[in-house]
């Protein structure tokens, strides 16, 4: 099902150690479909009422869609206005995920409550979303779910500092030269100061690679990704299918009177 941008939703898994050191896929998300530095823009943890808006306005200035990581119980928040915002999220073209229940160490509890916690918190993200979460490890296979992992990790979540964030994304950025998932959380005020600063930065650095004709950090959007999950030829297949949908009434409206 697609649902304005939403093709399929992964769980991220709690770690606090880098991926290779876990022996996870580097990088992450893929090779560079550019042949330069690639960024996608992920954020886990909420929504939080206070701060999920803002980053979604700062993503909203730039034009960025990204994916949403969302905890279970945050989803289903009695809040009234928690269904408007992943609502929101949605509607801005943004790919919704879930992140658990209760966001547990699913590697430190037993085998039931790490179950319970994976189908609790899908449960209650498709509730709250009104979308299925199932963008493609024993357990998470039977659940036709899959770890979707990342490259970079500020832990703005742990010293809750902005400008220690926005040094480390772009001092990586700087010298990156393929695709980098970026692991931001929207729960945090660190990571709603530290956004714009480091959007504006890569603007200014696209500027100064524009002049030296050097590649430019590209932002993959999280919709262009979620196709380039689908498996072969899928996602050629959905592309010319929208676009032919959309020139439909153009076509029609051609041999009417």
């Amino acid at each position: 099902m697609r649902r304005r941008g939403l093709i399929t939703a992964t769980i991220a898994l709690a770690a606090t150690s880098g991926a290779a050191a876990k022996g996870w896929p580097t990088p992450a998300a893929g090779d560079s479909a550019s042949g330069g530095p690639e960024i996608l823009f992920t954020f886990d943890d909420g929504p939080n009422l206070k701060t999920t808006p803002l980053v979604l306005d700062t993503l909203a200035r730039h034009h960025i869609h990204a994916v949403f990581f969302l905890v279970g119980e945050m989803a289903e928040n009695k809040n009234p206005r928690v269904p408007a915002l992943i609502h929101r999220i949605l509607r801005e073209g943004h790919v919704i995920a879930t992140h658990t229940m209760k966001h547990k160490d699913l590697c430190r509890v037993s085998e039931a409550a790490a179950e319970r916690d994976l189908d609790e918190g899908r449960a209650a993200v498709e509730q709250a979303a009104g979308v299925p979460t199932a963008w493609l490890e024993r357990m998470l296979a039977e659940r036709h779910l899959a770890h979707f992992h990342w490259d970079l990790d500020p832990q703005e979540w742990k010293h809750g500092n902005a400008a220690r964030t926005v040094k480390y994304v772009t001092g990586e950025l700087g010298h990156a030269y393929g695709r980098n998932v970026l692991l931001l959380h929207d729960i945090k005020q660190a990571t709603v100061k530290a956004l714009p600063q480091i959007l504006d930065w890569i603007d200014a650095e696209n500027a100064r690679r524009e002049k030296s004709r050097k590649k430019p950090i590209r932002i993959v959007q999280a919709p262009a990704l979620a196709i380039e999950q689908l498996p072969r030829g899928l996602g050629a297949w959905l592309k010319d299918a929208t676009a032919g949908a959309r020139a439909l009434p153009d076509a029609i409206a051609s041999v009417l009177p």
